[in-house]
């Protein structure tokens, strides 16, 4: 090949990059992705990763923050044997820096007692989660959980 051919293929090579990053990077694909692996942590009971998804300013509407969400939860997910999450999606509002995914989450899975309630109450909830997501800084892929909610849900305090 001679170099305008090579030079061509580079440049088309590039320009294929630069599409798919530009693809790859839309905020609404970007908190997807998040969303998934953020609850694909939880179900694997990986804590250090499921940590990461998180913003170090979470707070929700029963008081929780942060320090809260990686103790507490572990001594529900640690009661199943198999969990499965399932999530239903049913909406996304993308606001600049900020977007809002509204999700139906299914627990399936086996367990104690702990686990069994978990399933039943979760599984009931007719109204979706609500998960708020916020751009950190200037990078495409900076993205955390501020803010969580389920209308129909009460959590007793520990």
């Amino acid at each position: 090949m001679d170099r305008k051919s090579l030079a061509l293929m580079g440049a088309l090579a590039l320009a294929g990059l630069g599409v798919y990053s530009a693809l790859l990077w839309q905020p609404e694909r970007q908190v997807n992705l998040h969303q998934k692996h953020f609850l694909a942590a939880l179900e694997g009971r990986d804590w250090s990763r499921f940590g990461e998804f998180i913003s170090e300013s979470y707070s929700d509407r029963w008081g929780h923050d942060k320090k809260f969400l990686l103790k507490e939860p572990r001594e529900i997910f640690q009661q199943f044997v198999f969990l499965s999450i399932q999530q239903q999606p049913s909406g996304i509002d993308v606001q600049g820096k900020e977007v809002r995914i509204s999700a139906r989450l299914l627990l399936k899975g086996t367990g104690g007692p702990l686990a069994e309630f978990a399933m039943e109450r979760v599984n009931a909830l007719s109204k979706p989660f609500l998960f708020h997501w916020q751009r950190q800084s200037w990078k495409p892929w900076d993205w955390t959980l501020v803010e969580m909610d389920q209308p129909q849900l009460e959590v007793p305090e520990f």
